[in-house]
């Protein structure tokens, strides 16, 4: 039986010019653009940093495909992301 495909993008809504687009494509890859640093990569998970966000892909057997042009792929199984906004905190 095929498996379904499915696509999901994320778009960071903080107020720099240069914001960070996220795009699942199954559960099998995550690009992520914009990226400014890569903190970690290991089997279960990949923290990088893009657009004042700490994103976090967690999963198994990860890696990383790319990292060119400020955009990074991870692969692997992929199972969840945690997105974190990185700074001071702001008072609502």
């Amino acid at each position: 039986m095929k498996q379904p495909s499915f696509f999901i993008s994320w778009q960071g809504k903080d107020l720099s010019p240069l914001r960070s687009m996220i795009t699942i494509s199954g559960n099998s890859e995550v690009l992520i653009e914009n990226c400014r640093q890569v903190n970690e990569c290991n089997d279960i998970r990949c923290s990088v940093v893009a657009s004042g966000y700490l994103i976090d892909v967690w999963g198994a057997e990860l890696s990383l495909s790319s990292f060119s042009n400020g955009s990074v792929a991870v692969n692997g199984k992929i199972q969840s992301l945690n997105i974190e906004k990185r700074g001071r905190k702001e008072s609502i």
